[in-house]
């Protein structure tokens, strides 16, 4: 493939440095790239609560592309990524960066050519670190990303369960450590029955959770009494109610709302 290629010999000219390594397919992309061209990249992974997967899947992953070490970093959120402002993911990408090992080495990420007309003021902090995002500058999209991680030995099943829970709580409504395990709760719920990786468990205010779907073995899965009735008992101890959406799982729709 041609942009696997290009990516590789990205790195024979950008040779040292860390990566902000989730496990999912853009990250495992470049991972797998610099692997390939023998770059001396040192993998990063992040703990803050807020991760869908679990470290150890996280070590594996690497592991799978060729990274016989990860390095793990824990981080406790700080006051105002718990507020979780509109420009949450900026604070919290900030505090993540000024942890990363301050050697002079270039940061490397997973952004792609796909992130760069979203909502992501996380894309600021990355700009003050001179983080540098080889996919998006060789013009890669999420969807190359995904057929390049895979050719280079990513785990499909790790890649798609890594999500960032913290997106998943309308903002300004805090991020509590209860929420987040309703959410990890609920959504793991459904992955395990169904393989619907693309739920999304979302809390747009104090009383309501609504839970996105897209495979129709979810759709199916909610008719059974005894299913709604365990979602429930989950949900229902952070939310006065638990719904089901009628529109399928999609990017954050508050997004929308916001003034770019």
């Amino acid at each position: 493939m041609e942009k696997q290629e290009a990516l590789i010999n990205w790195f024979k000219k950008n040779t040292e440095g860390y990566l902000l390594f989730s496990g999912g397919f853009d990250s495992s992309a470049v991972l797998g790239a610099a692997m390939k061209a023998n770059a001396n990249i040192q993998p990063i992974w992040v703990n803050n609560g807020f991760n869908r997967a679990q470290a150890g899947d996280m070590i594996i992953q690497a592991r799978n592309l060729g990274a016989a070490d990860l390095k793990i970093i824990e981080v406790t959120p700080g006051e105002t990524v718990i507020a979780n402002p509109e420009r949450r993911c900026y604070h919290c990408k900030s505090h993540i960066l000024s942890l990363v090992p301050k050697d002079g080495r270039t940061i490397y990420d997973g952004t792609t050519a796909s992130d760069l007309g979203n909502y992501r003021p996380g894309k600021k902090a990355l700009d003050e670190y001179h983080v540098k995002s080889p996919l998006a500058e060789l013009g890669i999209s999420s969807w190359e990303t995904k057929e390049i991680a895979l050719a280079f030995g990513a785990d499909p099943l790790f890649a798609e369960h890594e999500s960032c829970l913290a997106t998943r709580i309308n903002y300004n409504e805090l991020l509590t450590s209860e929420r987040i395990k309703a959410i990890y709760e609920v959504e793991n719920y459904i992955i395990d029955k169904t393989g619907d990786f693309h739920v999304r468990c979302r809390i747009d205010d104090s009383d309501h959770m609504r839970i996105e779907l897209t495979k129709p073995e979810s759709y199916a899965l909610i008719t059974d009494e005894k299913v709604r009735e365990e979602l429930f008992e989950i949900g229902g101890k952070v939310c006065l109610f638990v719904t089901i959406d009628v529109k399928r799982s999609r990017p954050n729709e508050y997004d929308k709302r916001i003034k770019k």
